[in-house]
């Protein structure tokens, strides 16, 4: 699914956060091992973002859960760190 090329950084929930870097700066593209809030179970699965962020506090992203794609975004928890928040369709 990736397009281009990025570099990464570590967060310390220990989830790797792509950047693709670009003449407007850089971009959150993707993060592997990042945390997914469902059935409050720990998941951990590569996310990947879908467009710029529509809020200051959100990005639209998908991942896949037993072969199935599921939507959300991307938001932070109180530690800074980035995590996948499903949403339900409709």
């Amino acid at each position: 699914m990736q397009k281009y090329s990025c570099s990464s950084r570590s967060q310390g929930d220990g989830a790797v956060l792509w950047f693709v870097d670009w003449i407007g700066g850089s971009s959150l593209s993707k993060i592997e091992n990042c945390r997914v809030n469902l059935a409050g179970e720990d998941w951990r699965r590569t996310v990947y973002t879908m467009g710029e962020p529509d809020t200051f506090f959100s990005q639209p992203a998908i991942c896949k859960i037993r072969g199935c794609r599921v939507e959300g975004f991307v938001t932070c928890d109180d530690n800074g760190d980035l995590y996948f928040q499903h949403q339900y369709g409709g």
